[in-house]
This record gives structure tokens, C-alpha cells and sequence, in this order.
């Protein structure tokens, strides 16, 4: 901070680690006495929003039923080798789809390369099936693994209900404009598609986001978990006040 010539600290981000919490009080406690926080340091510590989306996300794809996991051995096996990327790209010009970027194989800490996986998985099912018939021992490695229609179908739900989670956390995530202002109108947005797939008729879906709507309660159940800072944000943006106006 004196190197720095910070006098003054509004806020700090940090991830929802344990050890981050003791950071933080660590901090404030030598930092308390030069009167370098505003408000007295009382919303200083905020969590951040991308993590705490990371952690919703993961808890509700442990509910997802397998389908996943078959996409993602399927994309795996033609990843593994530049012959049978090859033969795939031969098979997406049969199709006259356009092979321009390579099968995206997810990795198990960020749950957004799942979601670009199955987006792009999708994109090129036809060709994954003309693949499957194409290569003799995709049978052998992949076996009663390889999926189904009803797990390409499961797929096109995940994406459509992780689209949101995937463009809220890339909004937040910028760091060339500020974020503060649509924290909590995000927030919302969010608790809205977990509640509306909530009510879903198909107990995959609703079993995940009702694992969702627990880890979401406990960061953001109610206004008083919200930094209060986030709030003011709001309140502060002249184009939440237009949009009021206009409604009321």
C-alpha cells in the first residue's frame, strides 16, 4: 500500500476460500489503525460472484444423470490422437459442417469449458455419429458408453439452462468496465432460472437446480448476505433510475 501510495481502501475481491476469510480479517486487523478504511472497513470484504456462480453450477451437475460424462468420453477419444481428430474433420465435411475449431474437452475445476463442450458437441452431433460407425474400435473403447439420443437431448437442456450462468459469469468477469452496478440485477436473473427449472417436469432438471437453489440461498438467500456496497451500486446507476421511472 506505501509503495503503492494507497491510503484509502474501499473493498477487496476474493474467492469464497476459507483461508481467504482469514486473510481478510488477518488484513483488516493491521491495516485498522492508519485509518485507511472507509466506513470503518464494514463492507470491505466482498466475495466474489464468479466463484460463488462455480460453485451453484458444480453442485447442480452432480445431479446431471450421466449424459455428461458420455459426451465427454466421446470427445475425449477423438481428441486423443491428430489421426482420428482427422477422420472426424473428414466426417464433419461429409456433413457440410464446417470444422473450424477442434472438439472442446472440459476440465473438472471450471464448469464453463463443460458448458463450451457440450455447446460445441452439439453443434457437430451428426458428425460424431458418422464418426462412431466410421471407426472399428470406437466400439471397443467407448462401448454402451457412447450416447444416446436422450443424452444428446439432456444436453441441449444443460446448455440452454447453463447459458445464463456461463453469460453472467463472463459479464462479471471484465475487467476493462465496471461490473458493480449489474452485481445484483445479475444476482436475480440468476435466482429466476434456477426457480423457473425448479418447476420442471423432468426430474433431472429439477433435482439439479433444486441443489442449485440450496448453495445460491446460502451466499444469496437474502438482501443481508449481499454486500450492502452492491446495493448502492444500484441505486447510484442513472439508468436503473430511467428504467423505474418508465415503469412506474
Amino acid at each position: 500500500m506505501i509503495e503503492w501510495g494507497i491510503k484509502k481502501i474501499f473493498t477487496m475481491t476474493v474467492d469464497n476460500a476459507s483461508s481467504n476469510d482469514t486473510a481478510v480479517a488477518h488484513l483488516k486487523k493491521k491495516i485498522s489503525n492508519k485509518n485507511a478504511f472507509v466506513m470503518d472497513g464494514e463492507y470491505f470484504h466482498i466475495r466474489c460472484c464468479a466463484h460463488i456462480i462455480n460453485l451453484i453450477v458444480k453442485d447442480g451437475m452432480k445431479e446431471e444423470g450421466g449424459s455428461v460424462e458420455k459426451i465427454r468420453a466421446v470427445v475425449r477419444y477423438i481428441r486423443a490422437s491428430p489421426q482420428r481428430s482427422e477422420q472426424f474433420k473428414i466426417c464433419c465435411e461429409r456433413d457440410e459442417n464446417p470444422y473450424k475449431n477442434n472438439l472442446v474437452l472440459d476440465v473438472p475445476t471450471r464448469w464453463n469449458y463443460t458448458y463450451l463442450m457440450l455447446e460445441t458437441a452439439l453443434k457437430f452431433q451428426k458428425s460424431i455419429e458418422r464418426y462412431e460407425e466410421s471407426d472399428p474400435f470406437f466400439a471397443v473403447e467407448i462401448g454402451i458408453n457412447s450416447p444416446t439420443s436422450n443424452d444428446w437431448k439432456n444436453a441441449q437442456v444443460f446448455c440452454k439452462f447453463l447459458k445464463t450462468f456461463f453469460e453472467v459469469t463472463k459479464k462479471l468477469s471484465g475487467s476493462l468496465y465496471v461490473t458493480s452496478n449489474s452485481y445484483f440485477h445479475d444476482i436475480m436473473t440468476i435466482q429466476s432460472t434456477i426457480y423457473s427449472w425448479s418447476n420442471s417436469r423432468d426430474p433431472v432438471l429439477k433435482n439439479m437446480a433444486d441443489r442449485m437453489s440450496l448453495k445460491f440461498d446460502k451466499y444469496w438467500g437474502c438482501v443481508d448476505k449481499i454486500n450492502m456496497l452492491l446495493l448502492i451500486a444500484v441505486v447510484m446507476d442513472p439508468r436503473y433510475k430511467l428504467k423505474l421511472r418508465l415503469m412506474s
